[in-house]
């Protein structure tokens, strides 16, 4: 008998068929839940891989092993479901750290949709059932087996670019990602001055991952700065944009859009998102500078534990009269940010806190949209009556996950009846439409009363998202860039003109933000070691390069303006090229026979300068 002949049994081959048939099922499920319909091909492929992996399990495992076995699986079912419907991938195994946070758990999975938990573990218990009933006796040669799903799953690994868009298939992608996450779980994002001037000397002469420019006009009235951050907005939403891309979203956000334009927003076909979650995107769009990239995002917790002095956009306000003020609706505990925002510049640091001691009931993440918007618009107009200038950054929740819309009838916050029928849809996607329709009426009725009481006048508003997380193409594989369709709209200040202003095609980037801020306040030659480039530019001294990546799906981006994309595995030892219409960048995205334009070493060498921040002194 030889080593590897347990695999022509036939209970190995009934033992494959059945977890084949389960895994289908399954697989079926997460359709219905998320309305993703992946590759068939890639899919088939995938889950026979995975249908050979969890066969293997079957055969090897008994007793309290089978017993933990048949709960990991029911919960990671469960789990990729839900990761799915929200983001777009099966969950990212090194993040299972984020899972077990507090506010985290209360937020996100504490809410109506843990109720298929237990139907995910009951379908689990009934693979058991069905292999005890189907299979009674075991499939001797065990070792050869475990060699076999290891071979399996080594080739599963490198096989694919990601291994959490939607083809893949949940068992075989939970261990090929093991290797990694078991490596280097906690990669971190504090390197020091040294390695930044060392790997400043690996850069290739014809890249500009690291730009800075900015217009420095002199200004007599500061104007007041309103900054909005949207939760998982994507300016794909905007049927002016998607049309313009040609893409096909889940949200269609058609009265924002049009509220926009009648106060004056330029909205930007071409916006960027760096990264995935909020404080990856939080620290690019206020401190102009590059997010953490790597899988543990470090850089917020790093300053807001005096590790790392960045240099920020309102802490230049700050200094310059402003009064600053960041609102959010969340708990300022998560993610750092009570103590984070104080240390880059803002006086008036407040959460979900400040609601519940106001008698407001939070539930979640914290209050709906209805009730954020309302009560920041009364504290803008207190703010407003005081003599200096203020800069105001807000971030709501109730486009995140579970997506409350809180008590209120959508009747009452501006729909029409065919909004209402359209909702009504049994669509996998129903709360994420309902959620961004909600806050589009509370924005909406929000940016009316302030512009009707004149307190826009004088104000730079800009709106944009911390990420964006839509779901804006009928295949989500086919392509890259899914996840980083950011969104930027501006609207100047009384006595400013959009003339000034960057083209509505043009190119741009949540770093973008802070100079533009500065420029447009009359801090343009403060930007200090900021990169990004104003909206106030008008002829650029160089065209620039970007560096982007989707946590989720662990792919990494290297984009360069004037038409090339380099689109890497995690370790970026896997790229394919594209190359596309610098005026319309999401449309026109096609792959290449190209080679990288960006070596091995290179590519590590722009990430691990990315990651690098400037250390407090005398710590």
């Amino acid at each position: 008998m030889t080593f590897f002949s347990a695999l022509a049994s036939r209970r190995f081959a009934y033992t494959v068929l059945l977890a084949l048939v389960w895994l289908l099922i399954v697989r079926a499920s997460h359709i219905l839940q998320s309305g993703i319909w992946p590759n068939s091909a890639g899919m088939l492929a995938s889950d026979l891989a995975g249908a050979v992996v969890l066969a293997v399990l079957l055969s090897i495992t008994a007793g309290a092993c089978r017993v933990l076995l048949f709960v990991l699986l029911g919960c990671a079912a469960f789990v990729a479901g839900m990761h799915l419907t929200v983001h777009g991938t099966i969950f990212q195994l090194s993040l299972i750290g984020k899972g077990v946070d507090p506010t985290f758990i209360s937020g996100s999975l504490i809410n109506r949709h843990s109720l298929l938990l237990p139907v995910y573990l009951v379908f689990a218990w009934l693979l058991h059932w069905l292999h005890r009933r189907f299979v009674t006796a075991p499939v001797a040669g065990g070792k050869g087996l475990v060699v076999f799903a290891t071979l399996v799953v080594a080739v599963y690994g490198v096989s694919f670019q990601s291994l959490t868009t939607p083809t893949n298939n949940l068992v075989a992608s939970f261990f090929s990602q093991l290797p990694g996450a078991l490596v280097s779980p906690f990669t971190s994002s504090g390197n020091s001055g040294g390695e930044l001037a060392d790997n400043a000397q690996k850069m290739p002469d014809d890249t500009n991952f690291f730009h800075q420019q900015v217009a420095a006009p002199s200004v007599e009235n500061p104007p007041n700065v309103l900054l909005v951050m949207i939760e998982g907005l994507s300016a794909g939403y905007f049927p002016g944009v998607s049309n313009y891309h040609n893409l096909d979203p889940s949200v269609k956000l058609s009265s924002l859009e049009e509220n926009l334009a009648r106060h004056g927003f330029r909205v930007y076909r071409n916006a960027l998102s760096m990264e995935r979650q909020t404080d990856r995107g939080t620290f690019s769009i206020l401190c102009g500078a590059y997010p953490d990239f790597s899988r543990q995002s470090r850089k917020m917790v790093d300053v807001a534990e005096d590790r790392a002095s960045p240099d920020c956009m309102p802490a230049r306000l700050l200094a310059s009269g402003y009064t600053t003020a960041y609102w959010q609706a969340a708990p300022l505990g998560y993610m750092s940010k009570g103590d984070f925002m104080p240390r880059v510049g803002f006086k008036d640091v407040t959460g979900a806190e400040v609601f519940t001691s106001e008698g407001v009931k939070v539930e979640g993440w914290g209050p709906p949209d209805p009730t954020y918007f309302d009560n920041i618009a009364k504290r803008i107009r207190k703010l407003d009556s005081t003599a200096a200038p203020w800069m105001v950054t807000l971030l709501n929740v109730g486009t995140h996950h579970p997506f409350n819309i809180g008590k209120e009838e959508l009747e009452d916050d501006g729909f029409d009846s065919g909004d209402l029928e359209e909702l009504a849809e049994t669509e996998p996607q129903e709360s994420r439409r309902k959620a961004m329709k909600t806050m589009e009426a509370s924005l909406n009725r929000f940016l009316d009363g302030l512009a009707s009481e004149g307190i826009l006048d004088n104000t730079l508003v800009i709106l944009t998202s911390d990420e964006s997380g839509g779901f804006i193409r009928q295949d989500p594989e086919s392509v890259p860039l899914n996840s980083n369709v950011g969104v930027l709209a501006v609207k100047p200040p009384e006595g400013d003109t959009l003339a000034r202003y960057a083209s509505e095609n043009q190119i741009v980037a949540q770093i973008d933000i802070p100079p533009t801020i500065l420029d447009i306040t009359g801090l343009g030659r403060k930007t200090g070691d900021m990169i990004g480039r104003s909206l106030l530019v008008q002829q650029h001294d160089s065209e620039r390069d970007l560096l982007l990546a989707d946590t989720y799906t662990g792919l990494k981006y290297f984009l360069r303006e004037s038409g090339q994309l380099l689109s890497c595995s995690e370790l970026m030892t896997n790229c394919s090229t594209w190359r596309f219409d610098p005026q319309r960048v999401f449309g026109t995205l096609q792959q290449t026979d190209n080679e990288p334009f960006l070596t091995f070493e290179e590519r590590t060498a722009l990430f691990n300068n990315a990651a690098s921040m400037k250390p407090v002194e005398n710590p």
